[in-house]
């Protein structure tokens, strides 16, 4: 083996890397699919504008993309009487602070009911939810690259993404708590007390600042003056399981407004079903990529066994039987595959790992994963015997390669 060091070399750093490409799409869609549904927990329902199940959630749940269209507050209102909704929190979007999306909500509210991660509540590092118009509560991520501590003003900005304009530079809201970490869009996120999101946009109409609020005395505002008039979308919690489907329709059939609810279970569902079709894609690829390395090591191995003829036939007039030689070749061909199997758990744990870091800061999802599970095991099985049975091929041309035919 020595003696063919580079072509060995090539053929098994291509079996690893194929290795690599199968295991990393497994834990990656794996990972990421446990930590996507661990985003939001405790929530029955979420109700919003007319729209695809999977874009509400992704913008309510992930902050992602931009909601098309708000729900008033009276239909909220409305909704919220309902005798079947044991709690229901809006939330305002539309909002950025330096890249970091503002979440406009009831703030003790939202963190008396919201859940992450199946059941666990959201706790602070540092401070609380305050009550005061001005308070603000800044996720774990954002607070770190912004150096945010309690007590900090920040003003936000009108609009997101790519949508970002004018900064409400009239009305600084103060820092009242700093997140502890959760490992979900909650970290990536700022929220702010809903009649303070209502003040700073006091002075626009149409996406316009037509006055400031700085001089504006708000305690002698009305106190219907800073109720939102829309918003968003709510989060909801029902007084009993079995009222979810007949609630669905109730809201689907609302007579005054367009509105719909989805369940956020479901949504995440019908989410990965499209993405697994490319994860089937990919995977399929991956495979024909091993077959092919497979069909390399067979073939590398049969040629070689033309230059290695002579070395074959010295071992046997020496006493090596058949049996020997052929153990031979399948031993390297185990060789070959328990190296590209080391090489690959060690690429695989680093590009995870990697994985974590880049997911973590794009969208606050936090992955789990595990050094080996029982699946990648049977994997690497499946890949080790594939390239023992592949190796008795040619073991079958040394076992009938006769003495004579080497010495000729």
């Amino acid at each position: 083996m020595r003696s063919r060091a580079l072509p060995l070399a090539l053929v098994t750093f291509t079996l690893m890397a194929s290795m690599v490409l199968v295991l990393s799409i497994d834990r990656i869609q794996k990972a990421t699919e446990a930590g996507f549904s661990q985003s939001v927990s405790g929530v029955d329902l979420i109700i919003g504008p007319k729209s695809g199940s999977i874009e509400m959630v992704l913008y309510t749940v992930f902050h992602l993309g931009q909601p098309i269209n708000n729900v008033t507050m009276k239909t909220m209102n409305e909704i919220e009487s309902s005798p079947d909704i044991d709690w229901l929190v809006p939330i305002a979007l539309g909002d950025s602070h330096k890249g970091f999306r503002v979440v406009a909500t009831n703030l003790p509210d939202y963190f008396e009911h919201m859940r992450y991660g199946g059941d666990l509540p959201i706790l602070f590092a540092e401070g609380d939810a305050s009550s005061k118009i001005s308070a603000a509560i800044v996720g774990s991520t954002a607070a770190e690259k912004l150096g945010y501590k309690v007590g900090a003003e920040l003003f936000i900005t009108h609009g997101s993404g790519n949508a970002i304009e004018k900064s409400h530079d009239d009305f600084a809201f103060q820092i009242s708590g700093v997140l502890a970490q959760t490992g979900t869009p909650i970290d990536q996120a700022i929220f702010v007390n809903l009649r303070g999101y209502e003040l700073v946009h006091l002075g626009w109409q149409s996406g316009t600042k037509v006055f400031g609020v700085n001089n504006v005395n708000i305690e002698s505002l009305p106190d219907h003056a800073l109720d939102p008039k829309t918003v968003t979308a709510a989060f909801v919690g029902l007084k009993s399981k079995f009222k979810i489907f007949p609630f669905i329709r109730e809201i689907n059939k609302f007579p005054t407004e367009p509105i719909s609810a989805i369940i956020p279970g479901v949504a995440l569902a019908e989410l990965w079903s499209i993405v697994g079709l490319v994860e089937s894609a990919f995977n399929l690829l991956s495979w024909m990529i091993i077959l092919i390395c497979l069909i390399a090591i067979v073939t590398l191995t049969i040629a070689s066994l033309d230059s290695r003829k002579r070395e074959m036939t010295i071992l046997r007039a020496n006493g090596a039987s058949l049996f020997y030689l052929a153990r031979l070749v399948i031993f390297e061909s185990l060789v070959i595959g328990l190296t590209a199997v080391s090489g690959a758990v060690l690429f695989v744990t680093i590009a995870t790992s990697f994985a974590e870091h880049q997911l973590s800061s794009m969208l606050g999802i936090k992955l789990q994963t595990s050094f080996l599970s029982l699946d990648e095991l049977i994997v690497f099985g499946i890949i080790l015997g594939a390239g023992l049975l592949s190796s008795l091929i040619p073991a079958a041309f040394v076992y009938r390669r006769n003495l004579h035919q080497g010495l000729s």
